[in-house]
């Protein structure tokens, strides 16, 4: 009798080699999964920070502050603090933060992070150098605290 098909040995031989494979394999995936959204999270720091920077400046030279043109979205800048306020939702409504549908995700979490109201100072020292602070409120991510 010519019967074609595997044995039961050699069934359980690939089972085990795949199972061997799968064992070696999961840790390095698992791995590279963790950094990519390590990566991510970082990317999207940065990116808030940048926005920030941006929505400050539109608010102070450009015309971000009509609140005829934007409404609700139009900012204002405390002049005696130098700061302004912001949620990031409201920063992915003007275009200015990179967001899927205006919805900020935070992709440590999987969950949105929209009513994340940051605060944006503006410091100008001796030198005329300026930079910005950026703090974020308890419903930001950690490294806007």
């Amino acid at each position: 009798m010519n019967r074609k098909g595997f044995t039961l040995i050699e069934l359980l031989a690939i089972i085990v080699v795949m199972g061997i494979i799968a064992v070696l394999v999961t840790p390095n995936i698992i791995s590279s999964y963790k950094k990519s959204k390590e990566k991510s999270y970082n990317i999207l720091i940065e990116g808030i920070k940048t926005a920030g920077e941006n929505y400050y400046q539109e608010c102070e030279y450009g015309d971000l502050a009509d609140s005829s043109k934007y409404g609700s979205l139009s900012c204002s800048i405390n002049d005696r603090s130098n700061t302004s306020v912001v949620s990031l939702g409201n920063l992915a409504k003007l275009g200015i933060l990179k967001a899927s549908n205006n919805n900020v995700i935070n992709p440590m979490t999987n969950k949105p992070i929209n009513d994340c109201q940051i605060t944006i100072t503006k410091n100008v020292d001796e030198n005329y150098k300026v930079t910005y602070t950026i703090i974020g409120n308890t419903n930001c991510p950690e490294e806007l605290q």
